[in-house]
């Protein structure tokens, strides 16, 4: 602590003045005796202890301030060196928190929570790619209002044209209307973009903590993309893009929990293919495998998003209608027969038609197992086989539509 500091020059001056009056009389013999000295031995003794007093002053003045200066270096290396450690900390818990998203929808909900500690007191905004364009962006819309998707859009497409302008350069980002943007890039795939306002500029040490944390961003998001194209690839059939039967299964079951939840009706159809048997007899296999990829794709261009369509086996189907009564059932068995009977397969030189029958049924009131409502679906199903095909029928009316 000093006892004296820059605010306190007037009491220095006092003291210096003060010291001066009281030790005027030694003084004055002291250097009376210098001056008998420098006589008796012909010295300049006054002159030379001046020179070494302000030596010796000035040496020390040159000390203290070299310590000054070291002190303030230290005490910059110690907050650099605690901003770094907090820095660093920021990371470690950022990225635990992303190893445990294992879904985008989980990865956007750590970036909401931990952004602001990289972006400061600024508007910050993501964008994730899909194959067919960009997820709904994560944005704070009460500082963002004046940007649209459409204009979020368009920065993160310039931001990656950037990217892909500077390729074998590193980039940590650009700045683009206002905005730092970081692209968030694992290998050579560009899965997003993270923008930053960048107002108040950022400092280099902020925009490589931001550039950072989109690097384990933008392998959060990769993990779980390949963990959903992996999952989808489990449960999908390859030929027909249908769910596979397990995927059916699991799925009737959590919809009837649902149903039996909300009170909501449930409704499943079972079909299969008319003389599917003689249609690999007659024009082999890879024909059999074009109807049924023909009929699957049909099914998702026809059915509403929330209607689960699987492959059941061989050439069965089973669709899951959620909130649908045993007449709106039958209104889809009606449309899927006058839809599939127009359908024509190109095989070689071949075109190939079919015709399906199906079964409809409903999910009744104490059914609780998938079995139960599939078994029913099933005998539905062979009684319009057994009425001609071409044609539905359900237990419960026992006739054909």
């Amino acid at each position: 602590m000093r006892l004296i500091d820059r605010s306190d020059t007037s009491l220095a001056i006092a003291l210096v003045a003060s010291a001066l009056v009281i030790f005027q009389r030694p003084l004055r013999l002291l250097l009376d005796a210098a001056h008998l000295i420098e006589l008796r031995y012909d010295i300049d003794l006054l002159p030379g202890l001046c020179v070494l007093v302000g030596t010796f002053v000035f040496h020390e003045y040159t000390k203290r301030q070299h310590a000054r200066a070291a002190a303030t270096a230290a005490s910059r290396e110690a907050a650099l060196a605690q901003a770094r450690s907090t820095e660093l900390e920021r990371l470690v818990t950022f990225g635990r928190a992303l190893g445990s998203a294992l879904d985008t929808s989980a990865a956007r909900q750590v970036f909401w929570r931990f952004m602001p500690g990289f972006a400061g007191d600024r508007a910050f905004w993501m964008l994730t790619r899909r194959h067919d364009g960009w997820d709904s962006p994560v944005y704070d819309a009460t500082r963002l209002e004046r940007w649209t998707v459409d204009a979020l859009e368009a920065t993160a497409v310039r931001a990656l044209s950037g990217m892909a302008a500077n390729s074998g350069r590193e980039v940590d980002g650009i700045v683009i209307d206002g905005d730092f943007c970081v692209p968030l890039v694992v290998g050579e795939h560009a899965v997003g973009v993270l923008g930053v306002r960048n107002h108040p500029p950022m400092a280099e040490s902020e925009r490589s903590a931001l550039g950072a944390a989109a690097a384990l961003l933008a392998i959060a998001i990769r993990n779980a993309q390949l963990i959903a194209q992996t999952r989808e690839s489990s449960v999908r059939d390859g030929l027909t893009g249908c769910f596979n039967r397990a995927y059916a299964l699991e799925a009737l079951k959590a919809e009837i929990q649902r149903a039996r939840r909300t009170r909501r009706p449930l409704s499943v159809l079972m079909f299969d293919v008319d003389e599917f048997k003689a249609i690999n007899d007659r024009h082999g296999h890879l024909a059999g495998d074009a109807v049924l990829a023909a009929i699957g794709a049909r099914l998702a261009s026809m059915l509403r998003a929330t209607d689960v369509k699987c492959r059941y086996g061989g050439d069965e189907f089973i669709v899951i209608l959620p909130d649908t009564v045993l007449s709106g059932a039958e209104h889809v068995a009606s449309t899927l027969l006058d839809t599939l009977s127009t359908l024509r397969v190109s095989v070689g030189a071949t075109v190939l038609s079919t015709t399906i029958s199906i079964g409809v049924t409903m999910l009744q009131p104490g059914e609780t197992e998938p079995s139960t409502v599939i078994g029913r679906a099933d005998a539905a199903l062979y009684r319009a086989k057994r009425s001609g095909r071409n044609q539905f029928a359900t237990v419960e009316l026992a006739a054909a539509g």
